[in-house]
């Protein structure tokens, strides 16, 4: 039987193809075995079968069009020829005649053709590396599909979408009122062209493209949620939906620990509800007894280190935090203007939207209102009369026992944003900015 084997690598290939399966067919071939995938691949299903019916004994000949329809790999198809040379197999390239390895010239000749088709795989592919550099380098989007939002301009250059562009902003502004993805995900069917799942949404979000810049080189092992990371990022080569500083505040404020400890008439339960989060993976600690002792501990079915405290530890160790936070919300309500933190980092990303602005005249704007923010934050009184009321009840550490559950967690969650706990029991609080 005369077995004949076509291969194309990519769809955009089919009409080639075809034009193989039809000279195998003119060159008399029994049973032709066609397949859509890279040279590169080794375990291309239609090189199985035609590897399984040598094997079997099933073929006298093998025919193709060209040598390196065989694969890009030499060491693997100099294994397919020697394979085919001891079940007795001749192979046949309707460009180049016979191929076999058993006399020495025939071992030579096939040597040369396997390895010049990887050495021309190899060399295709550094100029395609190369070339998407360049392109990279120009600031272009490599990717068919654009972010929503956007569309292709001038130089593969992304461009605002006339319709999607202002829906994307009320998006985001969505998120901003709503706090969570999957109540934003819910609604948009209702306004918005753009129906993503709430990991969709948030893996747009988290994408540097909606900041004005293009990342590069993603690692799929970070996933697509917070801590996705890239290789490469191109900064400032489009306009961007939501500034840097824009976006770090919402982006603190989507991550906020959520309260999953309500009871059935929306009441708090407990005072540590929300506060208490695993160091391993970020994710709520939840309360439960165990043996008559009650234990905050995290749930999440992915969390290597899952951590854990008991509540008797938990209690001081969060009233201490709120003390000390307290202490401070205090010291800062009589410090001059100039003094204040919270100031002081503000006017570090000023400086660095700066040097953003100096490369991107776009954000000339985003300067201007963050330097009124700063100046407004002069003018403002460092704190509120509530937070310094609020400041002398947590001062005192008796306040826990003397509040209830909701009181208690509005106290808490005005001086901390959360504390963190590892496997250990270990605590370490993340006080508020003030």
């Amino acid at each position: 039987m005369r077995l004949g084997y076509a291969r194309c690598s990519t769809d955009e290939q089919a009409e080639a193809l075809a034009a193989q399966v039809a000279r195998l067919e003119g060159a008399g071939c029994d049973r032709i075995v066609s397949e859509l995938e890279s040279g590169r691949h080794n375990d291309r299903p239609g090189l199985a079968e035609v590897i399984a019916a040598v094997r079997a004994g099933q073929a006298d000949e093998l025919l193709i069009t060209r040598a390196d329809r065989l694969g890009r790999d030499a060491a693997f198809a100099d294994e397919l020829i020697a394979l085919c040379a001891i079940q007795g197999v001749t192979i046949t390239a309707l460009d180049g005649g016979t191929i076999e390895a058993a006399s020495p010239s025939g071992f030579l000749q096939a040597r040369l053709l396997t390895t010049m088709a990887e050495v021309e795989s190899r060399m295709l592919s550094q100029r395609i590396r190369r070339q998407f550099d360049a392109y990279r380098a120009q600031g272009r989007h490599l990717r068919r599909r654009k972010p929503f939002g956007y569309q292709g301009g001038d130089g593969h250059k992304l461009e605002p979408h006339p319709e999607h562009w202002p829906q994307a902003l009320r998006l985001l502004e969505r998120l901003r009122e709503v706090g969570s993805f999957t109540g934003v995900s819910n609604e948009l069917p209702t306004w918005c062209g753009w129906t993503p799942a709430p990991t969709n949404l948030q893996a747009w979000f988290c994408n540097p493209v909606i900041r004005g810049h293009i990342g590069h080189h993603w690692d799929r092992s970070s996933g697509k949620g917070w801590a996705q990371r890239w290789g490469e990022i191109q900064y400032d080569q489009h306009p961007a939906l939501i500034s840097e500083t824009d976006w770090h505040d919402l982006a603190q404020f989507l991550r906020r620990p959520a309260n999953r400890f309500k009871g059935h008439a929306n009441e708090v339960r407990h005072g540590l509800a929300g506060l208490l989060r695993c160091a391993s993976c970020g994710h709520t600690l939840r309360r439960n007894n165990s043996g008559g002792t009650a234990w905050w501990r995290c749930r999440h079915r992915l969390c290597g280190e899952k951590g854990g405290i008991r509540e008797e530890l938990a209690l001081p160790a969060a009233v201490a935090a709120a003390v000390a936070a307290a202490d401070r919300m205090a010291a800062l309500a009589v410090m001059p203007p100039d003094e204040d933190p919270a100031i002081a980092a503000k006017r570090q990303d000023l400086e660095q939207l700066e040097q953003l602005a100096r490369r991107n005249a776009s954000l000339a704007p985003a300067v201007a209102a963050l330097r009124q923010e700063i100046e407004a934050m002069g003018r403002r009184p460092q704190s509120s009369p509530d937070a310094a009321e609020a400041a002398a009840r947590i001062s005192d550490p008796a306040f826990f026992s003397g509040a209830s559950p909701a009181e208690q967690r509005a106290l808490f969650g005005l001086a901390l944003q959360w504390l963190e706990v590892n496997r250990a029991g270990a605590v370490h609080a993340q006080p508020r900015s003030w």
